[in-house]
């Protein structure tokens, strides 16, 4: 906790001093001048700011107002996160005003008059739309800043990471500030894998990572970090949601968007996505494919002792990641009058995961017995269909702002993960000798099923505070069953039943929470809880009883953002969250992985719990800014990953809570726009990593400094052609039975757009210099394990992106006026 004090008062001391040596505000007349008091009238101009696509307040819209008699500067604010602003201590007479943001075009409101007896003028919701100018059959368009801060969330806009163009949200993730991905297309958040996905704010059919690799980059509109998300979401994900915003058109008219990507060594992936807007119908239709393999090599070099004599595994091995699935999805809106409308959306298709891996093993000790060469041969596969459904409802009543939505979400899956083993010894030149060779079978069926039924209220109590409460239940169910078989000649297959079983499993969880918040011109704040109720039921063919867990659990929610001058923004939040165990963590049987491993499952495994402080200081620049985000983080009851040696040689993987952790960190992010078509982007993070507990009696307390960096340089090199190098640095770090080894590299991309951006290219290379190599050391009672993955360098791809109907919204600028009018056929999708 002294760590904590410390950052917590060398941030405030920053957060003083900025405010301290910052300069008054445009337009504040200075106090304590003779005769100015007197001849200021508090006179207010307020209105509200949003997005002309779909009416979303725009947060840090600039606004300004000038005299109508000499243009000069009146008075300026910026929009508060509910897009609201208020400009005051104005004097009686004639003004005009401007409201612009970055990327958007500047919107000018004239004939604005102030006097006693209208000391207040409410100008309405203003409109601002994407920034384009067209000269003859020239369109330009401003683009969005790759990363975009909100008060409780970081916004990644898709479109501006041309290295991430025909792959899957995972490598849009993979140069994303306090996101990594690792060699097998895992992503952790801050270090952690417990996340939540969310797919346009709904729960997604697939979790984490498997979620994130099933969808395709070119779908994307957005990804938001929320590392502390408000008691309104569930609290599931010690470091906090993923959600994934999909592109949509808004306006009416049919378009629809084509994407084919193609790589070396067999990676195909395409998608279509179609629209039609027309009065109050909004129809949609997509189908995307997937194909991709990943090579990659494999070493291991393990250590056994026992006594006098150590054992050492030697492993060298190529493999092979497969990725495969298809989906189809459709679904509509429809608007039954200007305050309530419905819609419902629908998923359905199969993926697959798999791997192949052949092995040369080595095996001697330090005794002199005759060494054993073995080849090993497996393959691993991990799929089945899925679908989700959701119907969705909107009623807005006649108070701005007051309204309420439900939701009714119903999602199933089924898997069948299937393992092949072949081994047997050879000579020292490697070839099988006469032995009989060894193959192991296993199958895992599995049935999950889930439901939730939803409920949103939000009353505004007046203009800048806002009332919300919601009630949710959750039900979800899984059927597992395990076998496994052995043979010595690949025919006759024999069932071993202790490694085979099933079980069943059941929770559900009803969550009622309210929040309340404030939105005033430089100080708001949120003020969030969520209580649940969870009943978890596990039920094994091997155990007698069933293991049973019943909790009443609270989380709190506190977010607070403060406006300084000279565009400072001071921001900070907490929440409490949990990481639930996944079911074939609970399983209560020992299942066969290798002849060197077995699992075995933990039934009286418990949530772990999470503690989560930020704290942001934000710097904004005209089209740039400069961000210093700490964060301080304390996980207890930690499900820690635990692999034991048995009497026997075999190693016994297992999950239990024995550990506690703790994280304290800082990242220093800029998006600098060095000129108009030359952007960097740069980020670097330092954090602390500690932990504590004990495993089989032995402790293994341990820290380590980490230390992460990015940069990003987005270059166009013509009208229509555009560079982008990203270099990414991963420092060593620990983990309760380990270390992992810092990495280094990089990527490339090439954007090209033709037929007048109707058809876009996009060629790419990754892993530039063949550096990304994920090594390290394992340990514990009895062992020692280095190992080193490498996935396949300089992979390149091809992506092509149609652009069906042009898909775009032309806009023709009035000068004189200093406004838009719409025109042409549609948003960009």
């Amino acid at each position: 906790m002294r760590k904590l004090s410390l950052f917590i008062i060398l941030l405030t001391a920053i957060v003083v001093q900025l405010s301290a040596q910052a300069p008054p505000p445009i337009g504040e007349v200075a106090k304590n001048i003779p005769g100015e008091e007197s001849a200021l009238k508090n006179l207010t101009i307020k209105g509200k700011v949003v997005e002309a696509t779909n009416h979303t307040p725009m947060e840090f819209a600039s606004i300004a107002i000038y005299s109508a008699a000499d243009s000069s500067i009146a008075g300026g604010v910026m929009s508060t996160s509910t897009g609201a602003f208020e400009v005051k201590k104005l004097k009686p007479g004639k003004y005009y005003l401007q409201a612009n943001f970055i990327g958007f075009e500047k919107t000018t409101l004239s004939n604005i008059v102030l006097n006693a007896n209208a000391p207040t003028k409410d100008v309405g919701q203003i409109e601002l739309t994407i920034a384009t100018q067209q000269v003859g059959q020239v369109t330009v368009t401003a683009e969005k800043a790759r990363v975009e801060f909100k008060i409780d969330r970081r916004v990644v806009n898709v479109s501006q990471d041309l290295t991430a163009t025909g792959g899957s949200a995972v490598e849009v993730l993979e140069n994303t500030p306090s996101v990594q991905t690792d060699f097998d297309g895992n992503v952790t958040l801050r270090g952690s894998s417990s996340f939540t996905v969310l797919i346009d704010g709904k729960p997604s059919v697939l979790q984490g990572s498997d979620a994130l690799r099933q969808i395709p980059a070119t779908n994307i509109e957005n990804i938001e970090i929320i590392t502390n998300p408000s008691a309104k979401y569930d609290p599931d994900g010690v470091s906090g949601i993923i959600n994934v915003v999909m592109k949509k058109n808004l306006k009416d008219s049919f378009s629809g968007l084509v994407n084919l990507t193609t790589g070396i060594n067999d990676k195909y992936r395409g998608d279509i996505n179609l629209n039609y807007r027309t009065g109050k119908w909004n129809l949609l239709l997509g189908a995307d494919f997937t194909d991709m393999h990943n090579k990659g090599t494999r070493e291991m070099n393990q250590e056994i002792y026992s006594a006098d004599t150590i054992t050492t595994r030697q492993t060298l091995g190529d493999g092979d990641m497969i990725h495969k699935g298809k989906s189809l999805k459709g679904g509509f809106d429809y608007t039954i009058n200007k305050n309530t409308s419905f819609g419902m959306t629908g998923t359905f298709g199969d993926r697959s995961f798999g791997n192949t891996n052949t092995g040369l093993q080595y095996l001697y000790d330090n005794k002199g017995t005759d060494p054993i060469y073995t080849y090993n041969d497996n393959s691993a596969s991990r799929g089945g269909n899925f679908w989700s459904s959701d119907l969705n409802f909107q009623h807005k009543f006649a108070k701005k702002g007051h309204e309420i939505q439900g939701l009714f979400y119903a999602s199933a899956s089924n898997g069948d993960d299937q393992e092949n083993q072949t081994r047997f010894l050879t000579n020292t030149d490697w070839v099988k000798l006469d032995a009989n060779s060894v193959y192991n079978r296993s199958n895992e069926v599995s049935d999950e099923t889930e439901y939730r039924a939803k409920i949103d209220y939000t009353l505004p109590l007046n203009e800048k505070d806002k009332f919300e409460a919601g009630y949710q239940a959750r039900l979800e169910k899984e059927n597992e069953t395990f076998t496994f078989n052995e043979s010595t000649d690949n025919i006759v297959w024999v069932k071993n039943d202790l490694y085979s079983s099933s079980f069943n499993y059941t929770q559900n969880i009803h969550s009622i929470y309210s929040t309340f918040s404030h939105a005033g011109e430089g100080f708001s704040y949120q003020l969030g809880l969520r209580g649940e109720y969870t009943e978890r039921r596990i039920e094994s063919i091997k155990s007698p009883l069933a293991h049973m867990l019943n909790l009443v659990d609270f989380f709190p929610t506190l977010h607070f953002s403060q406006k300084l001058k000279h565009d400072y923004e001071f921001q900070a939040s907490y929440s409490r969250r949990l990481n639930r165990p996944r079911a074939n963590d609970l399983e209560p049987f020992t299942s066969f992985m290798d002849q060197y491993n077995v699992r075995t499952g933990n039934p009286d495994l418990k949530p772990e719990y999470t503690g989560s402080y930020d704290l942001t200081i934000l710097k904004r620049l005209k089209t740039s800014f400069v961000s210093l985000e700490g964060y301080y983080r304390n996980t207890m009851n930690l499900m820690t990953r635990i692999q034991t040696l048995g009497t026997d040689g075999i190693f016994i993987n297992t999950m239990a809570n024995v550990n506690d952790d703790y994280s304290l960190g800082a990242e220093l992010m800029a998006n600098i726009e060095v000129k108009p078509g030359f952007r960097i982007i740069a980020s670097g993070t330092l954090y602390n990593y500690w932990l504590k507990g004990e495993i089989n009696g032995a402790s293994v307390d341990q820290s380590s400094t980490n230390f992460d960096s990015r940069l990003n340089l987005d270059m166009k090199l013509a009208k229509n052609t555009r560079l982008q190098l990203t270099g990414i640095y991963r420092g060593a770090t620990a983990s309760a039975q380990g270390t992992r080894d810092a990495m280094t590299f990089a990527n490339v991309a090439l954007k090209q757009d033709f037929l007048k951006n109707k058809l876009t290219a996009t060629l790419q290379m990754q892993d530039v210099f063949g550096t990304m190599k994920f090594q390290g050391t394992s340990y514990g009672e009895g062992f020692r394990s280095v190992f080193k993955f490498q996935r396949e360098p300089r992979v390149i791809q091809l992506t092509l992106s149609y652009k069906l109907n042009n898909f775009k919204n032309k806009m023709a600028r009035d000068e004189n006026a200093g406004q838009s009018n719409e025109g042409g056929n549609g948003v960009e999708f």
